[in-house]
């Protein structure tokens, strides 16, 4: 039998609170074991080892995949000092950062918002993500971006050649593994059809105070369900005063929460200014919920003709199709049947399959 290709994956994320690029990095994780298990990836020809500094507390199960836990430094020091010394073989970095002295690996990309809107993050993150992703991107020999527009972005702004670029895309059928729960539905009197949801951050790149005056402009009914946690080592203070008394926010809530507010929403509204590919419109539209997004970066990649859109700077748009929305009930019914046909496009085995095949191309060489 030959001997074994190394492959080591900088699984770091699983030791971070999920959100969407460790749901991305965790999903794929997933999908790369259940392609060994069926055959795909040769498991007797390529070993599989995540290296992490330390013990995740919710690690899932893998039958291929071996954790190692090795290092005496944590978060950026050990990535950068520790892990390329670790990995003696091919390394998978799923988020956005990797090691800048190693070469032998591959690197995702999730979005460049650090560069684009840098007014959105603190100093010290911006500066400490100036200083690895463009030369950590450049010694890469595969730079992975969920979707064209991050490519394009990564050669506008890290001067990434296009021949280093992979189109990984993301899934969204992990939405369909969550048992729907009511708690907060029934703690907040939500009835079916009674709000419009928005979810993630509160990053001002989110845009929510813009959906609170587009509804007080198209005078509508509905109240807005704002769910999601924030993270204030990370983002700006955002003014929480904005929220009237049409806004409702329940913070974080279960992944089974969640599944209950798309799918009794009238409506999900997501007139985000940047997004390297937008995991909440995919999971709105696999649930059958009908969404608005806007026109910008990522999102009409994401979401095809199968949603309202928006543009995210003006007021009077948001307005515009948040009436429409609320409106027209038979409306409503066509964009949740194209937005499920839509969602069903991307898949997180195909999204494996893409991460993989470059992957094994290099390593072949």
């Amino acid at each position: 039998m030959a001997e074994q290709i190394p492959i080591f994956v900088n699984a770091r994320f699983l030791t971070e609170p999920i959100t969407g690029i460790q749901r991305w990095s965790r999903e794929v994780l997933s999908a790369m074991d259940q392609l060994i298990e069926d055959g795909v990836i040769d498991g007797e020809r390529y070993n599989f080892t995540l290296l992490s500094p330390t013990l995740p507390t919710d690690l899932p199960s893998y039958r291929h995949l071996k954790l190692k836990v090795q290092g005496l430094m944590r978060s950026h020091l050990w990535e950068q000092l520790e892990l390329p010394f670790l990995a003696k073989g091919f390394l998978l970095n799923f988020k956005n950062t990797a090691p800048i002295f190693k070469s032998n690996m591959s690197m995702q990309i999730h979005d460049l918002q650090t560069f684009a809107h840098k007014e959105t993050h603190s100093s010290i993150f911006n500066f400490l993500y100036k200083v690895i992703v463009p030369r950590a991107a450049r010694k890469a020999k595969i730079v992975q971006c969920p979707s064209s527009y991050t490519a394009l972005e990564a050669e506008k702004y890290l001067k990434v050649p296009s021949k280093k670029w992979v189109i990984t895309q993301g899934g969204h059928e992990h939405v369909l593994r969550f048992n729907s729960d009511d708690s907060i539905a029934q703690q907040h009197s939500l009835d079916k059809g009674s709000y419009l949801l928005a979810v993630s951050s509160l990053n001002p790149n989110k845009n929510f105070a813009a959906i609170l005056r587009a509804m007080k402009i198209a005078g509508v009914e509905a109240k807005l369900v704002i769910a999601g946690g924030t993270n204030p080592l990370i983002f700006r203070d955002q003014d929480l005063d904005v929220l009237s008394d049409k806004a409702l926010y329940v913070g974080r809530v279960s992944d089974d929460q969640l599944r209950h507010l798309y799918e009794n929403a009238l409506g999900f509204v997501y007139p985000s200014f940047y997004e390297g590919w937008g995991l909440p419109p995919g999971e709105a539209m696999l649930l059958g919920c009908p969404v608005i997004s806007s026109n910008t970066s990522s999102l009409p990649q994401v979401c095809g003709d199968a949603v309202l859109y928006c543009d995210p700077a003006d007021d009077n748009s948001i307005a515009e199709q948040i009436t429409k929305l609320c409106g027209d009930p038979l409306l409503r019914e066509k964009l949740a049947v194209d937005g499920l046909a839509q969602s069903k496009k991307f898949t997180w085995r195909q999204v494996a399959l893409n991460v993989w095949q470059p992957i094994e191309k290099a390593c072949r060489k």
